[in-house]
């Protein structure tokens, strides 16, 4: 089986750790990962803590 791994970055910067567990986990149950190298953020933890122009 393959999947699309979607990490949000605020995931990513909060709490990397789950991501990189859930990983292990399906790879371990031998499903394929694919992470799109064009996910980027969505500019939504900037947008909210105020800094609506640099977003």
């Amino acid at each position: 089986m393959k999947v699309y791994l979607f990490i949000t970055c605020l995931s990513d910067a909060i709490y990397p750790k789950v991501g990189e567990a859930m990983a292990r986990l399906l790879a371990r149950y031998g499903v394929e990962l694919e992470f799109p190298k064009v996910q980027t953020c969505c500019g939504q933890p900037s947008y909210n803590s105020g800094y609506w122009d640099e977003t």
